[in-house]
């Protein structure tokens, strides 16, 4: 996955790019509208090892492994749900009763998202960080 953003400011070989409102750059679907249930209209800055020749002002593409992004979604949105699922199934077949296979089921919804979340950073952490691997061109 790749997004542009604008560098603000340089410190050593760190670089601080910000990303604009997302709603600018795509156009009129409203997506994020759909997904947060509000429009996204402040602008993001996050810091990136600075791996190519960049100056404040210019605008660089930035890369996240779209691989990274799959497994770490399926680790942080599938171990809740798998927990959920063997929650309830182990508890229906030694109880046979849907309520304590019911609660059986949230305990292990809660114990799988609790779990979700380190393990989803380790997935990120082994898959790779984001980085800036071009320059945008300018006009002169």
């Amino acid at each position: 996955m790749r997004r542009l953003g604008e560098v603000v400011k340089i410190e050593a070989d760190q670089a601080w790019v910000k990303f604009t409102n997302p709603t600018e750059a795509c156009g009129s679907c409203k997506g994020c509208l759909r997904l947060t249930l509000k429009e996204q209209t402040d602008e993001k800055v996050f810091k990136f090892p600075l791996t190519i020749k960049a100056e404040v002002g210019d605008t660089v593409m930035i890369e996240y492994p779209e691989k990274g992004i799959v497994q770490t979604m399926l680790v942080l949105y599938g171990l809740p749900i798998l927990g959920l699922l063997a929650g309830y199934f182990l508890a229906n077949n030694i109880s046979g009763d849907e309520t304590v296979s019911a609660l059986t089921a949230f305990g292990g919804l809660l114990a799988g998202g609790i779990v979700s979340r380190p393990a989803a950073r380790m997935v990120d952490a082994r898959v790779g960080q984001p980085r800036i691997v071009a320059s945008a061109c300018r006009p002169r």
